[in-house]
């Protein structure tokens, strides 16, 4: 395969994927319209795991609209140019692996407060801050690949 071909290939594939992230959040800013209407904030729930449940799944979903947001970003980038070693898709992919974590720690200080452990939460705090980090080796090795790029751009 030639180059320009993957490159083609790459910009439909990111195409496509960017417009499966966008929807994703879509989808997601429904679901929390659906349970603030139905539900309303939650401060109607009475016992504390039953709290920290709906703001486990409020805040999952949240974090999850930002991130399929950010990757859309990324994705249309590397849609329009066909380059997905770049600085800047590398700080896209920073940036997630960071709400990641940032993830993890609101869970684990949520159910701290509300439960008075961290009990509720461990096995979905320890999955999401492998995931984030995770991400941030990712990053690390985009822009590895963004300083490459630049070299062999650079030689030409």
């Amino acid at each position: 395969m030639s180059k320009d071909h993957i490159i083609e290939k790459l910009k439909k594939g990111s195409l496509w994927i960017g417009i499966v992230c966008v929807l994703a959040s879509l989808f997601n800013v429904v679901i929390i319209a659906a349970v603030f209407l139905w539900k309303g904030v939650g401060f109607n729930i009475t016992d504390n795991y039953g709290r920290f449940a709906y703001l486990q799944s409020l805040v999952s979903y949240c974090i999850s609209t930002v991130i399929m947001a950010i990757a859309a970003l990324m994705f249309f980038r590397i849609a329009q140019n066909g380059i997905p070693f770049t600085a800047k898709n590398a700080r896209f992919v920073r940036i997630i692996g960071a709400v990641f974590l940032l993830d993890a720690a609101v869970m684990t200080g949520a159910a701290f407060v509300l439960c008075g452990t961290v009990m509720p939460c461990i096995v979905e705090a320890s999955r999401t801050l492998v995931v984030g980090l995770l991400f941030l080796f990712i990053a690390h090795t985009i822009r590895y690949g963004a300083m490459l790029q630049q070299e062999s751009d650079e030689t030409l």
